[in-house]
């Protein structure tokens, strides 16, 4: 350095003349008197108190051509000294002895002319250190810990550690971490680069693509460290972000998706029963083949008045009325482990579903039922104007249940003739003046309710006759009334099956009596004076046979 004091000196002057007033422009002098310190004082306060001087003296070498690389190079670390920090990293160049280091003893063989290689003596033109600087571990007094110490205990000795950062500031090659705002920006971009990553790619190639990126960064990081002496962020980047991202999408990924399963679920909820959402949720593609034979109670219920209501009344109210009509009406199935299958208007068709015949599901078919009727009269006091009287046909047997559809449309229900049957019997009620109907498989070994026997009907399209009872009311809340006109109603029956027809006429007619407008009563009253005028024929079983809805067949 001591070579380009003199171009150095000129250069700050050329730059700034007023700034070198108190330096010695001789170098010799400043050596002999020893000086050096002074003068490297008065320097380093020069430059701080006058910031711009050593860009103006760094753009002044760029331009000249009067300096070759290597006077540029030392010149511009001689600014970069007097300007810089006053603290630096050292960039150690390897473990201890990496430096050459020669021995004293070796000096005097030289001095005396000794056989030695000249050659590895040569110390001019070179910065030379004196200390003290011992290979063994108890011999050392001057060793320091760092990075290259050994696992022996060996430690760069103090000397070498000053040569190592005189080299530093000769090559300029000190270690420099990244500026403030270069640190952060660093780790804010990898941060962004690996949450567009890990969030937008599947987890597995996420993977190989974070550890991919990972091997590039921290290859350029020692790149730029081993050349440049640059310092990039290492253990926040690959230690922290990278698993961090990593794990933390997929996590919240995880989290998302079950929120989102959770929403779909409930949604699904809402048209198919719980069991097969579960089962759809595990495995979405059995929903064409989801099909299976099952043991079912079909509850059809239907509501009176409907179209005039709908005619008469605004969409949105009328929305909004037969949904407070629906949840009057669903919670009785729901309570009694039923789903609804299907709604159409004001129509609705209720499932309970089972691998066998079930008696215990049976009655609670039969229950829920009962509740709904109990649930619509509670449902007319709430809105006084408006009622919807609503009538129920139950019937049992094997179905099949699942997907019905084909192409992009697929509802879950139920297909046979148990449904087709169920809805017949809910339109026998209007024919007979009743509310509850259901047939003798639904009501077989089940007790607990007030029922009487309305006899046998063929419907249309059928030739085998259906046994078709009244739901009438949990036994316990049964009035005496009722039973009487089952009682009497009974009779009636039986003389009606035996063709006597004045003794069921009777019966009939006094049932009707006891509870007017008793439809069931009423409507054999009338079936047994038109067998009196006109008898059956030899053959004649006691089917009524129904021609259409409203239409008997004698």
């Amino acid at each position: 350095m001591s070579k380009v004091y003199d171009e150095f000196i000129q250069l700050l002057e050329k730059v700034s003349p007023s700034q070198t007033v108190k330096l010695l422009h001789d170098r010799d002098t400043i050596i002999r008197n020893r000086w050096v310190e002074e003068s490297i004082l008065i320097l380093r306060n020069l430059f701080k108190e006058n910031p711009l001087i050593g860009k103006k003296m760094i753009e002044e070498i760029q331009n000249s051509k009067a300096f070759d690389v290597k006077k540029k190079r030392i010149l511009k670390s001689l600014i970069k000294i007097y300007q810089g920090p006053e603290d630096r990293y050292l960039n150690f160049y390897g473990p201890s002895g990496t430096i050459e280091t020669v021995s004293y003893h070796q000096l005097l063989q030289y001095h005396e002319k000794s056989v030695v290689n000249q050659g590895q003596l040569d110390l001019r033109g070179k910065a030379v250190f004196v200390g003290l600087s011992e290979n063994l571990r108890l011999e050392q007094k001057d060793g320091f810990y760092t990075v290259f110490s050994q696992p022996n205990g060996m430690d760069i000795s103090g000397v070498e550690i000053a040569a190592s950062a005189f080299a530093n500031l000769l090559e300029d090659k000190p270690v420099q971490p990244l500026v403030f705002p270069s640190h952060h920006a660093t780790i804010f971009l990898w941060g962004v680069l690996l949450g567009i990553l890990c969030f937008f790619i599947p987890p597995l190639i996420a993977a190989l693509c974070v550890i991919s990126i990972s091997a590039l960064y921290i290859g350029v990081a020692l790149y730029q460290f081993n050349n440049a002496g640059i310092w990039y962020p290492v253990v926040i980047p690959l230690f922290f972000q990278a698993p961090i991202a990593y794990f933390g999408i997929i996590l919240w990924k995880f989290f998302e998706t079950s929120k989102e399963r959770k929403n779909i679920r409930r949604a699904f909820e809402y048209y198919l029963p719980e069991k097969i959402v579960g089962r759809l949720a595990k495995n979405l593609g059995d929903i064409k083949t989801n099909i299976e034979t099952v043991f079912g109670t079909c509850l059809f219920s239907d509501a009176e008045q409907y179209t005039s209501l709908s005619e008469n009344m605004d969409p949105k109210k009328l929305t909004s009325f037969m949904n407070k009509y629906y949840e009057a009406v669903f919670q009785p199935v729901r309570q009694y482990e039923g789903f609804v299958s299907d709604i159409k208007g004001d129509s609705m068709l209720s499932i309970w579903a089972t691998a066998n015949p079930d008696t215990a599901l049976r009655k609670k078919a039969c229950f829920a039922a009962l509740d709904i009727s109990n649930a619509v009269q509670k449902f007319k006091h709430d809105f006084d104007t408006l009622h919807l009287r609503t009538r129920m046909g139950l019937h049992s047997g094997y179905i099949s249940l699942g997907s019905i559809g084909a192409i992009d449309h697929y509802e879950y229900r139920p297909v046979g003739d148990i449904v087709n049957t169920a809805s017949r019997i809910e339109k026998l009620n209007k024919y007979l003046g009743t509310q509850i109907l259901a047939s003798e498989e639904v009501l077989v070994q089940v007790d607990g309710f007030l029922t009487r026997k309305l006899g046998e009907f063929i419907f249309v399209g059928k030739s085998k006759p259906v046994t078709v009872y009244e739901l009438i009311s949990r036994t316990e809340e049964s009035s005496e009334q009722q039973r009487n006109v089952c009682a009497i109603f009974t009779e009636g029956l039986n003389a009606y099956y035996q063709q006597s027809w004045e003794e069921a006429i009777q019966a009939f007619y006094e049932s009707s009596k006891i509870y007017e407008q008793d439809g069931p009563s009423i409507f054999y009253l009338n079936l047994c004076e038109k067998y009196r005028a006109n008898p059956p024929v030899e053959m004649w079983e006691g089917w009524v046979r129904l021609r259409n809805k409203l239409e008997l067949v004698l």
